[in-house]
């Protein structure tokens, strides 16, 4: 049976019936053995990347939904495989742990996704680089000529680099709002770079959420609408939600993103789009999976898990 090591936001701070990160787990235990590692507790210690971990069981329709068991310290690379889904932001203590996962990575633990291309890729400037029509977007900290391009084209979009969840994402111009205050702020007096982008008209048929993973693009989509009042459409936020079809238009390079995704060990991306136009690709902790599952009827965590469990048997070239 391979044993399978899960890093993640406090699971007692989850929200059970929404989490992807739960459901995987829920997935995986039925054929591997899962347990939880507490991230605060990793350390490097000579070659070897140590850690306080426990046995999880997750239970989808209980009101206690985990349990925790027989917390000990143990080599990270005992684990097959290691599933790292913190959420962002992606700062300097997210960017050490990745450190430590190379190493774990290095002594021949696989790490899903991998640590080398978290840092590599940032997940906003992965998906303008990635996208078959560009959005004019500029990243920059200098507030002069964040101040141009909104001249240029007048209504804009700006947010910050390493969060997630529509978190501190403002849409200029906004009467509300003293432009020249904000962008202080946000770049933190022009030591911090922030993204700017052109408003996409589009966001008003839908924000869409592609899973793909292990090079497989689900052919499901998560379309999210902005809730009243509001230009956002993260969940999070209040938005809303319909499953729909992936449009034909969108499935070859798509499928080209797919494979890039794979080469570069990124087994499970979410993919944003307005339009024809990428926005994101989450590969730090894609979500959308339970809202897709409740709609389609259908077992998407369990497809991944299995899609897990073969890069890892994949991973090892041998048969356990």
């Amino acid at each position: 049976m391979l044993k399978f090591g899960v890093i993640m936001d406090p699971i007692e701070s989850i929200n059970p019936k929404k989490d992807t990160t739960f459901s995987l787990i829920s997935a995986l235990q039925k054929k591997c053995q899962v347990e939880y590692i507490f991230p605060k507790t990793m350390c490097l210690v000579d070659d070897k990347v140590k850690a306080k971990t426990s046995k999880i069981k997750v239970f989808k329709k209980k009101t206690n939904y985990y349990q925790l068991s027989g917390k000990k310290l143990v080599n990270l690379n005992s684990f097959n495989a290691i599933l790292f889904r913190v959420d962002p932001p992606v700062d300097i203590n997210y960017i050490q742990l990745t450190y430590l996962l190379d190493q774990v990575e290095k002594n021949g633990t696989l790490v899903i996704n991998s640590p080398q291309s978290l840092r590599d890729f940032n997940e906003k400037i992965l998906g303008l680089n990635l996208s078959f029509k560009k959005v004019p977007t500029i990243v920059t900290s200098n507030i002069k000529t964040i101040k141009e391009f909104i001249k240029k084209n007048k209504k804009i979009v700006i947010k910050p680099l390493n969060f997630m969840g529509g978190k501190d994402i403002h849409l200029i111009p906004n009467k509300n709002i003293d432009i020249d205050i904000l962008l202080n702020d946000l770049t933190q007096g022009e030591k911090k770079l922030i993204i700017s982008q052109k408003y996409l008209t589009q966001i008003r048929n839908g924000d869409s959420r592609i899973i793909i993973c292990n090079g497989i693009v689900h052919e499901k989509v998560l379309v999210r609408f902005p809730p009243k009042n509001d230009f956002r459409a993260n969940l999070s936020f209040g938005g809303k939600y319909v499953i729909r079809n992936l449009p034909a238009k969108h499935k070859k390079y798509l499928s080209e993103i797919a494979e890039f995704l794979k080469m570069n060990r990124i087994y499970l991306a979410g993919v944003d789009m307005i339009g024809d136009f990428i926005t994101e690709i989450n590969i730090t902790s894609p979500t959308g999976i339970q809202e897709i599952e409740r709609e389609c009827k259908n077992n998407l965590s369990k497809d991944i898990a299995n899609q897990f469990i073969n890069i890892a048997q994949s991973f090892y070239n041998h048969d356990y």
